[in-house]
Order: C-alpha cells, then sequence, then structure tokens
C-alpha cells in the first residue's frame, strides 16, 4: 500500500479505509435514489392510468355523439326525400291541371318545406325565368335537424380533442417511467462495479436522469 493510500485511510477514521468510508456514505445514497425513483414511478404509472381512463372516457362519449349527429342525419334526408316527393306530386298534378290533387298536396306541405315554398313562392317562379327552380336550395330549405347536428359535431369535435390531449398525457407520464426505470437499472448497478469511477459515474448517471424525470414529472398536469 503506497503512503497517499495510508494517509487517505488515516484521515477516514480509525479502523476503516478510505474506500470504506466512501462505501459507507455511497450505499444510503444509492438506497434514497431508488427509494425516491421507486415512489416517483408509482406515481407515474398512476397518473398514466388515470389520463389513459380519461382518453377513453373522451373518446367513448366522441364516438356517441357522432353516432347520435349520423342519425339524425340519416333521418333528415329521409325527411327530405319525403317532402321533395310531395313537392313534385304537387307540381306534376298542377302542370296536368289536376288543381284539386295539387291542392291536397299543397296542403301537406309542412315544415321546412313550407318555409322555403312560401319563400319560393315569394320569387313568382312561374312568371320569373331567373328564379330558382324548386325550393330545395341552400338559401331556401334548411333540412331539419341542421342546428342539431352541427352542436353534436362540435361537441364530438370538443370530446375528440379533450381525448387526444388526455392520450398525449398519459403517453407523457408513461415515458416518464421508462426514464425512471433506467434510473432503478442504473442506481441498483452502480454499487457492484468495483472501480471507483465507473462506480461514481453510472451513480451519477442515475442521478441525472431522476433530476429530469422529477423536473419533467411536475411540469406535466395531474388528472
Amino acid at each position: 500500500m503506497d503512503e497517499t493510500t495510508k494517509t487517505q485511510e488515516q484521515i477516514a477514521a480509525p479502523g476503516m479505509s478510505w474506500r470504506e468510508r466512501r462505501k459507507r456514505w455511497f450505499e444510503p445514497a444509492a438506497v434514497i435514489l431508488m427509494a425516491l425513483t421507486t415512489i416517483s414511478t408509482t406515481w407515474c404509472s398512476y397518473e398514466s392510468s388515470r389520463w389513459s381512463g380519461q382518453s377513453s372516457g373522451y373518446q367513448n362519449q366522441s364516438n356517441v355523439l357522432q353516432r347520435k349527429a349520423l342519425s339524425l342525419h340519416f333521418e333528415s334526408n329521409q325527411i327530405e326525400a319525403m317532402q321533395i316527393n310531395v313537392f313534385m306530386s304537387m307540381m306534376n298534378a298542377k302542370l296536368n291541371g289536376n288543381q284539386k290533387l295539387a291542392d291536397f298536396y299543397a296542403a301537406r306541405i309542412s315544415g321546412e318545406l313550407k318555409a322555403a315554398y312560401e319563400k319560393w313562392l315569394a320569387l313568382k317562379p312561374f312568371e320569373n325565368a331567373s328564379a330558382p327552380p324548386h325550393p330545395f336550395l341552400p338559401g331556401l330549405y334548411v333540412p331539419r335537424y341542421t342546428a342539431d347536428i352541427q352542436q353534436l359535431n362540435d361537441q364530438a369535435a370538443l370530446a375528440q380533442k379533450q381525448a387526444n390531449v388526455s392520450g398525449r398525457n398519459a403517453s407523457s407520464y408513461l415515458s416518464n417511467t421508462v426514464l425512471l426505470a433506467a434510473v432503478l437499472f442504473f442506481a441498483g448497478t452502480a454499487g457492484k462495479f468495483d472501480q471507483l469511477h465507473v462506480r461514481m459515474s453510472s451513480f451519477a448517471f442515475a442521478s441525472l436522469f431522476f433530476l429530469y424525470a422529477v423536473v419533467r414529472m411536475f411540469m406535466l398536469p395531474m388528472a
């Protein structure tokens, strides 16, 4: 043993080598780091699960709203097809000179078609060649459930946006657990190396990873 090592051991403590003195503080530090990492990993896993659940809930809500909007859209198309049939039957009867039949169909014009038909008649389509050929135009006819369908689509889009945000948060917490797993690996293996610089490098690497993961964790929103 050289003189430098003897001097270090004498300074360290009576009956305790300098290497043993360093190992004495290194092992508790590694244990504390691993304990904090385990707690952080548990928290990140919990938050990832919470955000993932919220994302699934918002996604299901968006799907339900989209199905409702699609159902109303189909129903609106059916109503519009029926109203077109009534209008065409009335016009055919009128053009064929059967006013009684035309009045029969005219009495059954209601709802969206009635408002559009009155606007169309105000344009004098039978006298004005530039008038629209029929009342089923965007400026005259408004399909049923248009506002409801738009509202449902807007709500579905908002729910989808919230699902995407929640999903990204869940992924961020999940990626943090991967970083913390690396911390556990390097902190757990640091004490197994015989060479001091390798041991300290592994511990420093684990500490830096832990600090980065913790800062990133505190920057993420909580569910």
